[in-house]
């Protein structure tokens, strides 16, 4: 036998089921709420709108969690410090020193033999004045130049000179000479300024040579030389 249930009882318990579906919503949204203010991931409740029909089931409800992911980037900054540095240079200087000349000298001073030479020198002096600087006369008196002061640099010093110096100047007037020789061969102009500097160097030797002997060897006045119009 069916025993029916009373119409009043099935009132009271769709009441109550549709206070309660209000209630859990209200519920599941407090819930996402606090879970978006406490930072925890978030909770969202989504109800799929069920048919009025009395008898259909209950509506298919949807939970839909949304967690973020947060992480700390730390950034490094590299800082480069600039400094300013002086720094003074210091040059390097090479210096090579020149092989003094080897001459073949006598230690001993033969002052008749110097004597002679250097009154040969004066008497050079005073031909190369006199003369054309180009040709072959020129040249040959150059030579003579030359001749002289090697037999000089044969002999030894002067007592009170200092040897290397008398020596280095007796090989640079020779070489000056010779090279004013081969000029004054080739007709070339520069032989004249050459002639002038070795009469001025003459001059100074010969002046050295009167200090130490007590002589007293010069030179005699330069002669003007006529100018060439071209």
């Amino acid at each position: 036998m069916s025993r029916r249930t009373p119409e009043s009882t099935v009132r009271r318990a769709k009441a109550a089921a549709s206070v309660a579906l209000p209630a859990a919503l209200a519920l599941g949204l407090t819930a996402a709420l606090t879970a978006c203010t406490t930072g925890k991931p978030d909770v969202e409740l989504s109800q799929v709108a069920g048919s009025a029909v009395t008898g259909t089931p209950v509506p298919t409800q949807t939970v839909t969690v949304t967690e973020i992911d947060t992480r700390t980037v730390t950034a490094t900054t590299t800082v480069v410090h600039a400094t300013t540095t002086t720094v003074v240079a210091t040059p390097t200087v090479t210096v090579t020193a020149l092989p003094r000349p080897s001459l073949t000298t006598s230690t001993v001073f033969n002052r008749a033999t110097a004597l002679a030479d250097y009154a040969n020198l004066v008497n050079d002096v005073r031909v190369l004045d006199r003369i054309p600087l180009s040709g072959n006369a020129a040249a040959l008196q150059l030579d003579a130049v030359t001749q002289h002061l090697a037999r000089l640099g044969a002999n030894g010093p002067p007592p009170g000179l200092d040897a290397p110096s008398y020596y280095g100047r007796l090989l640079s007037l020779g070489l000056f000479a010779r090279a004013g020789a081969d000029e004054a061969a080739a007709g070339s102009p520069v032989a004249s300024n050459r002639y002038a500097v070795i009469r001025q160097e003459t001059g100074v030797l010969l002046s050295l040579v009167n200090g130490a002997l007590s002589t007293t060897f010069t030179l005699p006045p330069p002669v003007p030389r006529p100018t060439t119009t071209p």
